[in-house]
Protein backbone atom coordinates (compact mmCIF):
# COMPACT_ATOMS: atom_id res chain seq x y z
CA UNK A 1 0.00 0.00 0.00
CA UNK A 2 1.41 3.45 -0.88
CA UNK A 3 2.49 5.62 2.07
CA UNK A 4 0.03 8.33 1.05
CA UNK A 5 -2.82 7.89 -1.39
CA UNK A 6 -6.04 9.50 -2.53
CA UNK A 7 -9.23 7.66 -1.63
CA UNK A 8 -12.80 8.47 -2.65
CA UNK A 9 -15.85 7.17 -0.81
CA UNK A 10 -19.10 7.08 -2.79
CA UNK A 11 -22.40 6.59 -1.02
CA UNK A 12 -24.63 8.17 1.57
CA UNK A 13 -26.58 7.33 4.71
CA UNK A 14 -24.86 5.82 7.76
CA UNK A 15 -22.50 3.50 5.85
CA UNK A 16 -20.35 6.25 4.35
CA UNK A 17 -19.11 7.68 7.69
CA UNK A 18 -18.13 4.13 8.69
CA UNK A 19 -16.01 3.82 5.54
CA UNK A 20 -14.47 7.24 6.21
CA UNK A 21 -13.33 5.97 9.61
CA UNK A 22 -11.67 2.98 7.93
CA UNK A 23 -9.93 5.19 5.35
CA UNK A 24 -8.65 7.45 8.12
CA UNK A 25 -7.02 4.42 9.78
CA UNK A 26 -5.27 3.77 6.45
CA UNK A 27 -3.83 7.30 6.32
CA UNK A 28 -5.68 8.22 3.12
CA UNK A 29 -6.44 11.68 1.80
CA UNK A 30 -10.23 11.38 1.57
CA UNK A 31 -12.82 12.84 -0.77
CA UNK A 32 -16.45 11.86 -0.17
CA UNK A 33 -18.94 11.88 -3.04
CA UNK A 34 -22.43 12.03 -1.54
CA UNK A 35 -25.86 11.05 -2.88
CA UNK A 36 -28.31 13.93 -3.32
CA UNK A 37 -31.72 12.22 -3.54
CA UNK A 38 -32.66 12.22 0.17
CA UNK A 39 -36.13 13.68 0.75
CA UNK A 40 -37.07 12.49 4.24
CA UNK A 41 -36.95 13.90 7.77
CA UNK A 42 -35.08 17.12 8.56
CA UNK A 43 -33.29 16.94 5.22
CA UNK A 44 -36.55 16.54 3.29
CA UNK A 45 -38.21 19.40 5.13
CA UNK A 46 -35.33 21.79 4.46
CA UNK A 47 -34.97 20.62 0.86
CA UNK A 48 -38.64 21.33 0.17
CA UNK A 49 -39.15 24.53 2.16
CA UNK A 50 -35.78 26.18 1.49
CA UNK A 51 -35.24 24.70 -1.99
CA UNK A 52 -31.69 23.51 -1.30
CA UNK A 53 -29.97 20.27 -2.15
CA UNK A 54 -30.32 17.80 0.76
CA UNK A 55 -27.80 18.56 3.52
CA UNK A 56 -28.14 15.47 5.73
CA UNK A 57 -25.61 13.04 4.26
CA UNK A 58 -23.14 15.88 3.58
CA UNK A 59 -23.38 16.80 7.26
CA UNK A 60 -22.68 13.19 8.34
CA UNK A 61 -19.53 13.08 6.22
CA UNK A 62 -18.36 16.45 7.52
CA UNK A 63 -18.61 15.16 11.10
CA UNK A 64 -16.76 11.95 10.18
CA UNK A 65 -13.99 13.98 8.50
CA UNK A 66 -13.63 16.48 11.36
CA UNK A 67 -10.11 16.81 12.78
CA UNK A 68 -11.53 15.37 16.01
CA UNK A 69 -14.81 13.54 15.29
CA UNK A 70 -15.46 13.30 19.03
CA UNK A 71 -15.05 17.02 19.67
CA UNK A 72 -17.97 18.98 21.08
CA UNK A 73 -18.40 20.85 17.79
CA UNK A 74 -18.38 17.69 15.62
CA UNK A 75 -20.93 16.06 17.92
CA UNK A 76 -23.01 19.24 17.97
CA UNK A 77 -23.35 19.01 14.17
CA UNK A 78 -25.34 15.79 14.73
CA UNK A 79 -27.40 17.24 17.61
CA UNK A 80 -31.13 17.06 16.89
CA UNK A 81 -33.67 19.53 18.19
CA UNK A 82 -36.67 17.39 19.10
CA UNK A 83 -38.72 20.53 19.74
CA UNK A 84 -38.36 21.79 16.15
CA UNK A 85 -39.21 18.83 13.95
CA UNK A 86 -36.04 16.88 14.81
CA UNK A 87 -33.74 19.13 12.78
CA UNK A 88 -30.01 18.40 13.06
CA UNK A 89 -27.90 21.46 13.85
CA UNK A 90 -25.47 20.68 11.01
CA UNK A 91 -28.35 20.64 8.53
CA UNK A 92 -29.49 24.08 9.68
CA UNK A 93 -25.96 25.51 9.51
CA UNK A 94 -25.40 24.19 5.98
CA UNK A 95 -28.69 25.59 4.74
CA UNK A 96 -28.13 28.98 6.41
CA UNK A 97 -24.61 29.26 4.94
CA UNK A 98 -25.87 28.22 1.50
CA UNK A 99 -28.58 30.90 1.65
CA UNK A 100 -26.19 33.61 2.81
CA UNK A 101 -23.41 32.76 0.34
CA UNK A 102 -25.63 31.68 -2.57
CA UNK A 103 -23.61 28.46 -2.91
CA UNK A 104 -24.03 25.06 -1.27
CA UNK A 105 -20.42 24.26 -2.17
CA UNK A 106 -19.20 27.37 -0.37
CA UNK A 107 -21.34 26.40 2.62
CA UNK A 108 -19.71 22.96 2.64
CA UNK A 109 -16.20 24.43 2.41
CA UNK A 110 -16.94 26.79 5.30
CA UNK A 111 -18.06 23.84 7.44
CA UNK A 112 -14.89 21.93 6.47
CA UNK A 113 -12.83 24.84 7.78
CA UNK A 114 -14.95 25.15 10.90
CA UNK A 115 -14.48 21.46 11.76
CA UNK A 116 -10.86 21.27 10.58
CA UNK A 117 -11.81 18.46 8.19
CA UNK A 118 -9.04 16.16 6.97
CA UNK A 119 -10.78 15.66 3.61
CA UNK A 120 -13.37 17.14 1.26
CA UNK A 121 -17.09 16.46 0.77
CA UNK A 122 -18.62 16.70 -2.71
CA UNK A 123 -22.33 16.42 -3.58
CA UNK A 124 -22.53 14.13 -6.62
CA UNK A 125 -24.74 16.74 -8.32
CA UNK A 126 -25.98 20.21 -7.41
CA UNK A 127 -29.22 19.75 -9.34
CA UNK A 128 -32.53 19.23 -7.53
CA UNK A 129 -33.15 15.53 -8.17
CA UNK A 130 -35.76 12.96 -7.14
CA UNK A 131 -35.56 9.17 -7.08
CA UNK A 132 -38.14 6.66 -8.27
CA UNK A 133 -38.07 2.90 -8.51
CA UNK A 134 -39.95 -0.22 -9.56
CA UNK A 135 -40.62 -3.05 -7.14
CA UNK A 136 -40.15 -6.71 -7.95
CA UNK A 137 -43.95 -6.77 -8.39
CA UNK A 138 -43.73 -4.10 -11.08
CA UNK A 139 -45.20 -1.18 -9.11
CA UNK A 140 -43.63 2.28 -9.29
CA UNK A 141 -42.73 4.15 -6.11
CA UNK A 142 -41.69 7.81 -6.06
CA UNK A 143 -39.41 9.42 -3.49
CA UNK A 144 -36.25 8.23 -1.75
CA UNK A 145 -37.92 8.06 1.66
CA UNK A 146 -40.77 5.94 0.29
CA UNK A 147 -38.24 3.52 -1.22
CA UNK A 148 -36.13 3.42 1.95
CA UNK A 149 -38.91 2.91 4.47
CA UNK A 150 -41.42 0.87 2.54
CA UNK A 151 -41.71 -2.88 2.94
CA UNK A 152 -41.38 -4.01 -0.68
CA UNK A 153 -38.26 -5.20 -2.50
CA UNK A 154 -37.08 -3.22 -5.52
CA UNK A 155 -35.78 -4.23 -8.92
CA UNK A 156 -34.28 -0.92 -10.07
CA UNK A 157 -34.32 2.83 -9.46
CA UNK A 158 -33.88 5.91 -11.66
CA UNK A 159 -33.66 9.68 -11.46
CA UNK A 160 -36.89 11.35 -12.54
CA UNK A 161 -34.89 14.12 -14.18
CA UNK A 162 -33.05 11.70 -16.48
CA UNK A 163 -29.62 13.10 -17.35
CA UNK A 164 -28.33 15.51 -14.71
CA UNK A 165 -25.10 17.49 -14.50
CA UNK A 166 -22.44 16.10 -12.18
CA UNK A 167 -20.52 18.21 -9.68
CA UNK A 168 -17.16 18.74 -11.39
CA UNK A 169 -15.26 18.48 -8.09
CA UNK A 170 -16.77 15.02 -7.52
CA UNK A 171 -15.80 13.86 -11.01
CA UNK A 172 -12.26 15.21 -10.66
CA UNK A 173 -11.76 13.49 -7.30
CA UNK A 174 -12.67 10.10 -8.83
CA UNK A 175 -10.35 10.59 -11.81
CA UNK A 176 -7.46 11.58 -9.51
CA UNK A 177 -7.98 8.78 -6.97
CA UNK A 178 -5.84 5.74 -6.18
CA UNK A 179 -8.77 3.98 -4.50
CA UNK A 180 -12.52 4.44 -5.03
CA UNK A 181 -14.93 2.66 -2.72
CA UNK A 182 -18.67 2.25 -3.33
CA UNK A 183 -20.60 1.58 -0.13
CA UNK A 184 -21.24 0.17 2.33
CA UNK A 185 -24.79 1.40 2.34
CA UNK A 186 -28.27 0.83 0.97
CA UNK A 187 -27.89 -0.18 -2.67
CA UNK A 188 -30.85 1.64 -4.18
CA UNK A 189 -31.01 4.77 -2.02
CA UNK A 190 -27.39 5.48 -0.97
CA UNK A 191 -25.23 4.11 -3.79
CA UNK A 192 -27.33 4.15 -6.97
CA UNK A 193 -28.30 7.87 -6.81
CA UNK A 194 -24.58 8.58 -7.37
CA UNK A 195 -24.12 6.00 -10.15
CA UNK A 196 -27.18 7.33 -11.99
CA UNK A 197 -25.42 10.68 -12.50
CA UNK A 198 -23.90 10.07 -15.94
CA UNK A 199 -20.51 11.76 -15.48
CA UNK A 200 -19.98 10.11 -12.10
CA UNK A 201 -20.55 6.74 -13.73
CA UNK A 202 -18.25 7.62 -16.63
CA UNK A 203 -15.54 8.74 -14.21
CA UNK A 204 -15.74 5.34 -12.51
CA UNK A 205 -15.22 3.68 -15.89
CA UNK A 206 -12.28 5.93 -16.85
CA UNK A 207 -10.37 6.25 -13.57
CA UNK A 208 -7.11 4.36 -13.05
CA UNK A 209 -7.97 3.87 -9.37
CA UNK A 210 -8.70 0.52 -7.76
CA UNK A 211 -12.50 0.40 -7.66
CA UNK A 212 -14.09 -1.53 -4.81
CA UNK A 213 -17.69 -2.30 -3.93
CA UNK A 214 -18.31 -3.03 -0.25
CA UNK A 215 -21.44 -5.15 -0.21
CA UNK A 216 -23.70 -4.36 2.76
CA UNK A 217 -23.76 -6.86 5.63
CA UNK A 218 -27.48 -6.67 6.27
CA UNK A 219 -30.34 -6.25 3.83
CA UNK A 220 -32.25 -2.98 3.84
CA UNK A 221 -35.82 -3.24 5.05
CA UNK A 222 -37.96 -4.03 2.01
CA UNK A 223 -35.61 -2.27 -0.40
CA UNK A 224 -33.22 -5.21 -0.98
CA UNK A 225 -35.14 -8.07 0.67
CA UNK A 226 -34.10 -11.43 -0.77
CA UNK A 227 -31.13 -10.04 -2.71
CA UNK A 228 -27.78 -11.82 -2.48
CA UNK A 229 -24.32 -10.30 -2.72
CA UNK A 230 -24.28 -11.38 -6.38
CA UNK A 231 -27.63 -9.63 -6.96
CA UNK A 232 -26.18 -6.38 -5.58
CA UNK A 233 -23.26 -6.53 -8.00
CA UNK A 234 -25.56 -7.48 -10.88
CA UNK A 235 -27.54 -4.23 -10.38
CA UNK A 236 -24.32 -2.19 -10.54
CA UNK A 237 -23.13 -3.96 -13.69
CA UNK A 238 -26.51 -3.52 -15.36
CA UNK A 239 -26.35 0.24 -14.71
CA UNK A 240 -23.09 0.69 -16.64
CA UNK A 241 -20.33 -0.48 -14.29
CA UNK A 242 -19.43 -3.65 -16.19
CA UNK A 243 -15.63 -3.77 -16.22
CA UNK A 244 -15.52 -0.90 -13.71
CA UNK A 245 -15.22 -2.96 -10.51
CA UNK A 246 -11.82 -4.34 -9.54
CA UNK A 247 -12.83 -5.91 -6.25
CA UNK A 248 -15.84 -6.74 -4.12
CA UNK A 249 -15.77 -7.15 -0.35
CA UNK A 250 -18.35 -9.66 0.89
CA UNK A 251 -19.36 -10.29 4.48
CA UNK A 252 -19.80 -13.93 5.46
CA UNK A 253 -19.99 -14.65 9.18
CA UNK A 254 -17.99 -17.50 10.64
CA UNK A 255 -20.94 -18.44 12.86
CA UNK A 256 -24.66 -18.38 12.13
CA UNK A 257 -26.15 -14.90 12.27
CA UNK A 258 -29.53 -14.13 13.73
CA UNK A 259 -32.29 -12.07 12.16
CA UNK A 260 -32.63 -8.71 13.89
CA UNK A 261 -35.62 -6.45 14.52
CA UNK A 262 -35.08 -2.83 13.56
CA UNK A 263 -33.78 -0.70 16.44
CA UNK A 264 -36.80 0.96 18.11
CA UNK A 265 -35.22 4.41 18.58
CA UNK A 266 -34.46 4.56 14.86
CA UNK A 267 -38.09 3.80 14.08
CA UNK A 268 -39.27 6.55 16.45
CA UNK A 269 -36.94 8.95 14.67
CA UNK A 270 -38.32 7.93 11.28
CA UNK A 271 -41.90 8.22 12.55
CA UNK A 272 -41.28 11.94 13.13
CA UNK A 273 -41.11 12.29 9.35
CA UNK A 274 -44.89 12.16 9.40
CA UNK A 275 -44.74 15.70 10.84
CA UNK A 276 -43.42 17.00 7.52
CA UNK A 277 -46.09 18.09 5.07
CA UNK A 278 -46.18 16.43 1.64
CA UNK A 279 -44.10 17.63 -1.27
CA UNK A 280 -45.74 19.17 -4.33
CA UNK A 281 -46.63 15.73 -5.70
CA UNK A 282 -47.03 13.97 -2.37
CA UNK A 283 -43.64 12.31 -2.75
CA UNK A 284 -41.09 11.46 -0.12
CA UNK A 285 -43.42 11.46 2.87
CA UNK A 286 -43.35 8.49 5.22
CA UNK A 287 -46.42 8.27 7.41
CA UNK A 288 -46.59 7.07 11.00
CA UNK A 289 -48.85 4.24 9.81
CA UNK A 290 -46.15 3.03 7.38
CA UNK A 291 -43.62 2.99 10.21
CA UNK A 292 -46.02 1.10 12.47
CA UNK A 293 -46.64 -1.56 9.79
CA UNK A 294 -42.96 -1.97 9.00
CA UNK A 295 -41.24 -1.70 12.37
CA UNK A 296 -41.58 -5.39 13.25
CA UNK A 297 -40.24 -6.57 9.89
CA UNK A 298 -37.02 -8.56 10.29
CA UNK A 299 -33.77 -7.95 8.52
CA UNK A 300 -30.87 -10.33 8.25
CA UNK A 301 -27.53 -11.08 6.63
CA UNK A 302 -27.23 -10.76 2.86
CA UNK A 303 -26.81 -14.16 1.28
CA UNK A 304 -23.34 -15.02 -0.02
CA UNK A 305 -23.41 -18.76 -0.69
CA UNK A 306 -20.94 -20.70 -2.85
CA UNK A 307 -22.97 -20.19 -6.03
CA UNK A 308 -23.04 -16.43 -5.44
CA UNK A 309 -19.29 -16.33 -4.90
CA UNK A 310 -18.60 -18.41 -8.03
CA UNK A 311 -20.66 -15.96 -10.11
CA UNK A 312 -18.92 -12.96 -8.52
CA UNK A 313 -15.49 -14.40 -9.28
CA UNK A 314 -16.44 -14.74 -12.93
CA UNK A 315 -17.58 -11.11 -13.12
CA UNK A 316 -15.10 -9.26 -10.86
CA UNK A 317 -11.29 -9.71 -10.82
CA UNK A 318 -11.07 -10.02 -7.04
CA UNK A 319 -13.57 -11.13 -4.41
CA UNK A 320 -12.53 -10.84 -0.77
CA UNK A 321 -14.76 -12.74 1.67
CA UNK A 322 -14.44 -11.85 5.34
CA UNK A 323 -16.36 -11.87 8.57
CA UNK A 324 -16.74 -8.13 9.13
CA UNK A 325 -18.65 -8.54 12.40
CA UNK A 326 -17.77 -5.89 14.96
CA UNK A 327 -19.05 -4.56 18.22
CA UNK A 328 -21.22 -1.83 16.68
CA UNK A 329 -24.76 -2.26 15.37
CA UNK A 330 -25.38 -5.39 13.24
CA UNK A 331 -25.47 -3.53 9.92
CA UNK A 332 -22.06 -1.89 10.45
CA UNK A 333 -18.74 -3.28 9.20
CA UNK A 334 -15.99 -3.38 11.79
CA UNK A 335 -13.80 -0.39 10.91
CA UNK A 336 -10.43 -2.08 11.47
CA UNK A 337 -11.44 -5.22 9.55
CA UNK A 338 -12.70 -3.07 6.69
CA UNK A 339 -9.44 -1.10 6.62
CA UNK A 340 -7.38 -4.32 6.47
CA UNK A 341 -9.42 -5.68 3.56
CA UNK A 342 -9.02 -2.42 1.62
CA UNK A 343 -5.28 -2.49 2.31
CA UNK A 344 -5.19 -5.94 0.64
CA UNK A 345 -6.84 -4.49 -2.45
CA UNK A 346 -4.22 -1.74 -2.65
CA UNK A 347 -1.22 -3.97 -1.81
Amino acid sequence: MPATFNAVSIGGGTGQPQLIRALRLMGAHIDSVVAMADDGGSTGFLREREHVVPPGDVRKCLSALARDPESTLARAFAHRFRSIDDHALGNLILVALAKESGSFIEATRTCEELLGCVGRVHPSTLEFISLSGSTVDGDEVHGQAQISYGTRAFRRVWLDQGEVTANEDAVRSILDADLVVLGPGSLFTSIMPNILVHDIREALVRTKAKRVFVCPKIDSLGETSGMSAADHVRVLLDEGLEGALDAVLVHRAETAEQVYPYEPRAWKREARKSLVGPGPNGEGIVTARQIERAKDAPFGPIRADDDDLRWLRRMVPRVIVRDFTGTAMPAAHDVQLLARALEEVLA
